[in-house]
């Protein structure tokens, strides 16, 4: 049987165990010589019931992707992944009947912790990183919500503002 808490203790657990690689990219974002073209960075979060990715995008104020001119470019631009199919949780096979069922009867609930557990590791995260060195203006989002973190004023945003 699965239990929120039980659940939600287990998926703090895997977002610990991913400090290290998160912290890792971070620091290495902040050496990047960013193209010119660049307005801001958005740090947007792709889950679905078993795992998550963040990708770093590299947009203009017109919410459009800024691309490397020539491949040979020492400057960054484009698109990268931060952290990759990070587990959140680590389910038998024979329990994935179980387990779907309860994300189902619980899915309002369990969203709404995961994403502010999601956002809270990785805030932690940047403020021990990134926050004093990167010129750009930055924001943490899940993919498709309407808010954004703005990650210079340390604030949630409606998703429009950063684009004006």
């Amino acid at each position: 049987m699965f239990l929120v808490n039980k659940y939600m203790d287990t998926f703090v657990e895997s977002l610990n165990n991913n400090t290290e690689t998160l912290t890792k990219k971070l620091l290495e974002i902040r050496t990047y010589d960013f193209s010119p073209e660049i307005e801001l960075l958005d740090f947007v979060v792709f889950m679905d019931q078993s795992s998550f990715s963040i990708r770093m995008f590299t947009m203009d104020r017109d919410n459009n992707e800024v691309f490397k001119e020539t491949e040979d470019s020492v400057l960054f631009a484009g698109s990268e992944g931060i952290v990759s199919d990070v587990e959140i949780s680590h389910i038998s096979d024979e329990q994935l009947d179980e387990f779907y069922s309860f994300y189902e009867e619980n899915e309002e609930e369990l969203a709404s912790k995961e994403e502010k557990a999601i956002g809270e590791w990785f805030q932690n995260c940047w403020k021990n990183t990134v926050v004093e060195s990167l010129n750009l203006p930055s924001y943490f989002v899940f993919h498709d919500a309407m808010k954004s973190f703005d990650l210079t004023a340390w604030e949630w945003i409606d998703d429009d503002e950063k684009w004006s």
